[in-house]
This record gives structure tokens, C-alpha cells and sequence, in this order.
């Protein structure tokens, strides 16, 4: 039986950088909170897959969970958006199986570093006629819909915002059984101003 392994790695990490440049959406850095894994199949790397802060503004993702305008900033650090998932492997199944590790596994690794319990997790998938969800469908997420295709940019904090259009994409989540949104935490970086949409991921 093969053994699938990951291996917790910095963003810059060298071999996570190789697999992250050949990803289908552009390498443009990481922020907030984050963790990246190098995928291990028998001792050989074969795939990269990575968590972040949740974006700010969805409003079917809010509605899965039962974000609020009053509770999101300290509830939305137990969303963990899966930003980057790469495989380069193809065996039936594989990735299901590391998808469903990657869940526990960062869902643990999360609670520890930034001591927030994990709900559930985000997605964003760009459909192409190869590229529809099926893999988040097969591990049981569920599909909210699309997000409306434009996102807003700003140079620097206090610049006015910019609303350019985007690539829509399709939008899945999964909550974590017996667990509940933070109602503690607030992370810096969880503010409407600072954070990505989900276009720009």
C-alpha cells in the first residue's frame, strides 16, 4: 500500500515554489494566515496543497456557515480557505485521499499555530471543460455557486478602490462536524480593506 505523507513547508520553500509556478491560477504570494504542505507519495513529492485566510466577502460562502456582519471578523479565522492544490500524479483516487488528509491535518495544524478552532473550509475553482469541482464533490463539499466575476484592487491602504472584472469561479465549502464558529478570535488581517477577494486568489 502506498504511503501518502504531508510535509508542512514554508511558502518559499523551493520545491513548493517549482509545483506552485505550474498551478493553473498565477503565483502571486500568500497572505494572512497560511499553511503549505509538499505532497509525499512513497518518499517521492508528487503535488503541493496549501490553507489560508478566508476572503472577506462571499455571500453564499456566509450563508453556508452563518457569517453575519456582527460576528464575521472574529468567526471568519475558522474558515480555512484551500487556495492551492496541485498533483502531479495521477492514481484513481489519490486525490480524494489527500484532500481528506489535508483536512485533518490542517485543520490540527491551524488550531495550533493560530489557536482558533477550524469550522469548515473554502474553496474557489475556476471551471474550465477539465476543471469542474468534481474532485471536492467526490470528498463531499458542497457547491454554493458562483461568485459574481469581478473583484476590487487598491495600491496601498488608503488608495481608492478599483473594481476590475474576472474569471467567475465556483464556489465550494465543507464544515467540520461537531464544531462551531469562533467567537474569540479576530486576526488582524480579517479586515474588509486588507483581505483578497476571491477573484484575486
Amino acid at each position: 500500500m502506498s504511503t501518502i505523507e504531508l510535509i508542512k513547508c514554508k511558502r518559499t520553500d523551493a520545491v513548493y515554489q517549482e509545483f506552485r509556478d505550474r498551478h493553473y491560477i498565477a503565483n502571486r504570494g500568500t497572505h494572512g494566515q497560511q499553511m503549505h504542505y509538499k505532497i509525499s507519495l512513497d518518499d517521492e513529492i508528487v503535488g503541493i496543497i496549501s490553507g489560508a485566510s478566508s476572503v472577506w466577502a462571499v455571500k453564499a460562502r456566509d450563508e453556508f456557515f452563518g457569517l453575519t456582519k456582527e460576528n464575521k471578523r472574529k468567526a471568519l479565522p475558522s474558515i480555512i480557505n484551500n487556495t492551492v492544490f496541485r498533483l502531479e500524479k495521477h492514481i484513481p483516487n489519490l486525490a480524494t485521499q489527500v484532500l481528506a488528509l489535508w483536512r485533518r491535518r490542517c485543520a490540527k495544524d491551524w488550531r495550533e499555530r493560530y489557536n482558533v478552532e477550524p469550522h469548515g473550509f473554502e474553496t474557489f475553482v475556476v471551471e474550465t471543460d477539465f476543471r469542474k469541482g468534481t474532485l471536492y464533490k467526490a470528498d463531499n463539499w458542497i457547491f454554493l455557486g458562483e461568485t459574481f466575476g469581478s473583484t476590487k484592487s487598491h495600491k496601498g491602504l488608503m488608495n481608492k478602490s478599483v473594481r476590475k472584472n474576472t474569471n467567475k469561479k465556483m464556489i465550494y465549502a465543507k464544515k467540520i462536524p461537531k464544531t462551531k464558529l469562533s467567537t474569540e478570535y479576530e486576526a488582524t488581517w480579517n479586515k474588509p480593506r486588507r483581505q483578497l477577494s476571491p477573484n484575486s486568489v
